[in-house]
């Protein structure tokens, strides 16, 4: 699977990285570290753990001018939020959030230049799957990546 996934990034193709998968390849700097631009620690590693809480009324703002969130935010939602990632200085956050149980980061795009990546931590469970302003968003990063919003 990662050779896949590297040749698709690689090749130029866009990727969009959702809630949970933020948490996925934590052992493949490549990914967390180039593509993504952030990562959520697992527990048991040699740093110290990420945490998470549910069901949070998250108040979520745009950050800069992007196509992405151009019909999106500001926006209220019930979702989690996640504390203590490592989080990339080189990213371009396009959401953001001062709630104090997260780390501010919503959505960003990849700092990884050969491909068209953006990262969006909203999206843990059906309140947000649900959420009118979600589902545009997550449809715009699909389209932004894919070259197809500009």
């Amino acid at each position: 699977v990662r050779k896949h996934l590297r040749e698709f990034v690689e090749s130029g193709k866009g990727v969009v990285v959702l809630h949970h998968a933020l948490a996925n390849y934590n052992a493949w700097k490549w990914w967390w570290h180039d593509v993504v631009g952030a990562r959520y620690i697992l527990e048991g590693g040699t740093e110290p753990a990420s945490g998470y809480k549910h069901d949070v009324d998250l108040y979520v703002t745009r950050v800069g001018r992007n196509p992405v969130t151009a019909d999106v935010a500001p926006m209220q939602i019930l979702d989690e939020t996640y504390k203590d990632m490592w989080i990339s200085p080189e990213l371009t956050v396009i959401l953001e959030t001062d709630e104090e149980s997260s780390d501010g980061p919503l959505a960003w795009i990849s700092p990884y230049e050969k491909s068209r990546g953006i990262a969006i931590q909203l999206g843990h469970d059906r309140h947000a799957h649900r959420y009118p302003g979600f589902r545009k968003l997550v449809k715009r990063a699909i389209l932004w990546s894919a070259g197809k919003l500009e």
